[in-house]
């Protein structure tokens, strides 16, 4: 039995333990989950060619058929070398029977790699995995300033860039949470400063604060309050000028994420401002009285649903990029759809 703290994965991922032939990773920061999921798989796949030896599956599908996932993982490779099977934990049906026999009896050639959510340490499966010898679990918690500029300076170095101390601290309060987010906009704002030497401030209020966030921002709060004929003008607009709608999705997901993580703060009796502040970056004045509005429009729970639809929303966008735009607007109508129904 392994107890790995969050503190701990990284240095972990980087010498993973093969006894370790199930592994969970959680949390809310989804964008972190999915990368070091990807992470750990390709260093067991190593240059493993054989089509066959990665299998995404959902969870789903295993509860559906809880013997599927010991057979896919008792399979042998083609080629040879290890497989390794992706699960995405969604939904509230339990995996834990087909997990059973995978822990009882180790796959000899195969790793199981869960990616899910925040799970509480009494969640089941949490609990079933941190129990057995031949599995860990890695929590994935919120991005810490010394993580984000991890990922800054990774992004500046890949494109031989580097940046003033004041647009370092600029570019920091206007990152979100989530480390899928955080990577893009900076990878964004590197493109942008390409064949320059430095990024300044002025680079940070062009790109990171642009006009065009302000549009996006006000897309998410006619989402996040339900206001279904402003949402859908909004969209129409937007994506009429050539937004991307993904950058959309992205920037919808990460305020649903700090919804979430104020109103879990909530739950456990911390004021609503106090939360706010808590949860993640500053919120522009202008914006706040929304803001605070959307925490007594939506609980927790809702917050968490709206962001899993987010998640699936991006991830399908991505593989029909033809129907990006259909695929996401009709994600945020559903949620704007939600949040009216909520109202109080």
């Amino acid at each position: 039995m392994a107890d790995i703290k969050a503190n701990m994965v990284d240095k972990y991922l980087n010498r993973p333990d093969p006894n370790h032939r199930t592994i969970l990773i959680y949390g809310q920061d989804v964008g972190l989950v999915a990368e070091r999921a990807e992470k750990i798989a390709k260093i067991y796949l190593k240059d493993n060619s054989d089509p066959f030896a990665f299998l995404r599956l959902d969870a789903t599908e295993i509860a559906s058929d809880p013997l599927r996932l010991a057979d896919e993982a008792n399979t042998i490779s083609m080629f040879g070398g290890c497989r390794v099977i992706l699960v995405h934990i969604s939904g509230n049906k339990s995996i834990i029977p087909a997990l059973e026999p995978l822990l009882s009896s180790p796959p000899n050639d195969a790793y199981v790699i869960m990616k899910a959510g925040d799970l509480k340490k009494t969640a089941p499966l949490r609990k079933v995995i941190e129990k057995a010898t031949c599995a860990v679990a890695l929590p994935c918690y919120i991005d810490a300033r010394e993580a984000l500029n991890t990922i800054i300076d990774e992004e500046l170095s890949q494109a031989e860039l580097s940046i003033s101390k004041n647009a370092r601290m600029m570019l920091l309060d206007n990152l979100g949470a989530d480390r899928m987010a955080s990577r893009a906009e900076v990878q964004k704002l590197c493109l942008y400063a390409m064949g320059q030497q430095t990024i300044s401030e002025e680079d940070i209020e062009n790109i990171v604060g642009d006009a065009s966030n302000h549009q996006i921002d006000m897309i998410v709060d006619s989402a996040a309050l339900g206001d279904i004929d402003q949402l859908d003008h909004q969209l129409e607009q937007i994506l009429g000028s050539g937004q991307s709608s993904s950058l959309i999705a992205t920037a919808s997901l990460r305020h649903f994420q700090m919804l979430e993580r104020s109103l879990n703060m909530m739950d456990s009796g911390t004021p609503p401002q106090s939360a706010l502040q808590k949860a993640g970056p500053m919120i522009h004045f202008k914006r706040k009285a929304r803001v605070q509005n959307q925490l007594r429009i939506w609980s927790s729970k809702k917050a968490s649903r709206a962001c899993e639809l987010l998640a699936t929303a991006l991830s399908n966008s991505r593989k029909n990029y033809h129907l990006a735009d259909t695929i996401i607007s009709e994600t945020l109508l559903m949620i704007a759809a939600t949040a009216r129904k909520s109202h109080r």
